[in-house]
């Protein structure tokens, strides 16, 4: 596909705009760019895509994928004897030798790629020299790789956010309040993003995990990952805040530690996002996450349905760009070219709703074609 040139692409479902509304038409590109959608069949040449579907490329929000270097760590182990402090992924991460953790995180992102995610927001453990490994690693493919640093301490602030775009913290307990704040101001202050680690595991009481949520809140974070045990209270005190969360329920469930109520995310329409995490517990593939959470989701309500299925496949792929600006947006006119063609295939015919069939059943090898400013890649 030539970017000077138009492209007419036909015969096609296209899900438009910021509410990825269902058009069954047409799509033209000029110079990179959408210049007209329109439904029904188009007056002149076209290529035919014969009832396929294109879609916003996804954005995985949270991942670890220098956690690729070891896998299956968490067999026969706790969550925290895995990926806690001085966990089994950090033994594993110390003892292995930089270029063997570039091929594995290089790995990830191809998977990625391979998979139509097109940019992930990396929490990359090991200060400034484990930021530096990511963007080694990220040269190779055109996948975004949004490093969210993660200083030792305090006094390696500052080298890390020159590095980084931002900072990702573990949790709550990885320093004192004290540092804490101060790390989040100066994030802020540098106009680089700040997340950490919330609820991930249950604690003693539910009002241990309220407390910690509104102790992060307080450091006014860029998003929240996990939240897995946060109660419907909470999830309205994240709401006010206008905090994006950042759930990851198949790592939540390989790790033993829950699984995310995203039933309750939805009900009380709190902005969030989905991630695969720690790659050492699952690929970094938001087919298969898409489709777990739906499974999750229809396990706790079963009355939820293509609205559902809908905002979902806005969490994997539109809502992140709240988050983080990145080089392409809705599919609209105007906008740059940049999308996933999937065919219609085998899996994807006789749907009786686009929303719940992407979701439950799109794979891999649905793709027919990743598109990046009017260019196939």
């Amino acid at each position: 596909m030539g970017l000077m040139h138009k492209q007419t692409l036909s015969n096609v479902t296209i899900l438009e705009g910021n509410d990825l509304e269902i058009t069954h038409g047409y799509l033209v590109i000029h110079r990179g760019v959408i210049e007209k959608i329109c439904s029904g069949m188009p007056p002149g040449r076209a290529t035919d895509l014969k009832r396929g579907f294109i879609l916003p490329p996804f954005v995985n929000a949270h991942t670890h994928i220098a956690d690729a270097v070891s896998k299956e760590l968490y067999l026969g182990k706790t969550q925290h004897e895995v990926v806690g402090p001085g966990g089994l992924k950090f033994r594993a991460l110390n003892s292995a030798r930089k270029s063997d953790i570039i091929t594995a995180m290089r790995s990830a992102i191809k998977d990625m790629l391979q998979t139509g995610t097109m940019a992930h927001f990396d929490f990359r453990e090991g200060g400034v020299k484990g930021v530096k490994l990511l963007r080694m690693a990220s040269k190779k493919y055109p996948v975004t790789s949004i490093a969210l640093g993660r200083p030792s301490t305090i006094e390696e602030l500052e080298d890390v956010l020159k590095v980084a775009d931002g900072i990702g913290l573990p949790s709550m307990d990885a320093f004192e309040q004290k540092v804490l704040r101060e790390i989040a101001d100066r994030a802020l202050r540098a106009n680089k993003l700040f997340a950490v680690h919330v609820a991930e595991e249950r604690k003693v009481s539910p009002h241990a995990t309220s407390d910690e949520i509104r102790l992060a809140l307080r450091l006014r974070p860029s998003f929240l990952v996990h939240a897995t045990w946060a109660t419907g209270r909470d999830f309205k005190t994240i709401r006010r805040a206008g905090v994006p969360v950042v759930f990851c329920p198949r790592a939540n469930s390989l790790f033993g530690v829950g699984v995310p109520p995203l039933h309750i995310a939805l009900a009380l329409n709190v902005e969030f996002c989905l991630g695969t995490d720690n790659v050492t517990a699952c690929q970094p593939n938001m087919f298969e996450e898409l489709a777990f959470a739906w499974a999750c989701l229809r396990r706790a309500n079963n009355e939820v349905g293509g609205e559902e299925a809908r905002r979902l496949l806005k969490a994997a792929t539109l809502a992140p760009l709240s988050i983080f600006k990145l080089p392409w947006g809705a599919i609209k006119e105007g906008s740059p070219a940049t999308f996933i063609i999937l065919a219609r295939k085998d899996n994807l015919v006789n749907l009786t709703d686009v929303y719940a069939g992407l979701i439950n059943r799109a794979r891999a090898d649905n793709i027919k074609a990743i598109c990046v400013d009017g260019k196939i890649l």
